[in-house]
């Protein structure tokens, strides 16, 4: 995992005692205050090591707001920014009373987010050149979109909303082209553990399933991060 940073210029109008309070509700996995930076946290799960994954952090300056979070080789920065974008967005509306945020220094950021939805289909699906042609009307209505955003910053949260739907809808028709989806995985993951007393042999799933050990890997962590199964230790 690599971590990536956001800066957005800000400048704070009130002391973060009770912003920290405020966010103590909403669910993070870890709170600190040190050297008038407010810094949240929230981590899921861990990995088949024990390494917990970090989701993002947040940290709160005096002239900035930070967004820290990681991304994997295979996921990509800006598709996991994509997932992300709409609770930072939506924390930074939390924090609005305490913070006069300079809204066009996210502007690149956003721009990255909806050109990524242009890249979600596989290179090697492009084959398939009548829902190809459909993706690329989608992602031009979204960059189309993205000029109402400049003009009008209140639309920002409502837009990637958008954005992040139809990435979902788009990972859903690339499953569907290349394979086995990750939903499919996890079920067969899930109930193989079931008949199996709790117990998986990757190789022998991977045979029966005709995948890659290494998506067998992914499957697993990704059931250990949603909470279906956990780790047994000897």
């Amino acid at each position: 995992m690599t971590d990536e940073r956001i800066i957005v210029m800000a400048k704070q109008k009130k002391q973060l005692k009770n912003l920290a309070s405020l966010l103590s509700g909403l669910g993070f996995t870890k709170i600190a205050f040190m050297r008038n930076v407010l810094s949240v946290e929230k981590v899921k799960g861990s990995d088949l090591q024990g390494k917990p994954y970090l989701e993002y952090k947040i940290e709160f300056k005096p002239n900035s707001v930070e967004f820290i979070y990681s991304y994997s080789a295979k996921r990509g920065k800006l598709a996991r920014l994509l997932d992300l974008m709409p609770t930072f967005l939506n924390i930074l509306q939390v924090a609005d009373e305490y913070y006069e945020i300079k809204s066009s220094s996210m502007f690149s950021n956003i721009v990255a987010v909806l050109a990524e939805t242009s890249k979600i289909v596989d290179r090697d699906a492009m084959e398939f050149s009548t829902q190809l042609t459909e993706l690329k009307t989608k992602h031009e209505d979204l960059l189309a979109r993205y000029d109402d955003l400049v003009r009008s910053s209140e639309t920002n949260t409502r837009l990637l909303l958008e954005c992040e739907r139809k990435r979902d809808e788009l990972d859903k028709k690339l499953a569907q082209m290349t394979g086995m989806s990750d939903d499919l995985l996890k079920e067969s993951l899930y109930n193989w553990i079931k008949v199996h007393g709790g117990t998986i042999d990757l190789r022998d799933f991977a045979k029966a399933n005709a995948v890659a050990i290494s998506r067998v890997e992914d499957g697993l962590n990704i059931l250990i991060r949603d909470g279906y199964i956990k780790r047994r230790f000897e």
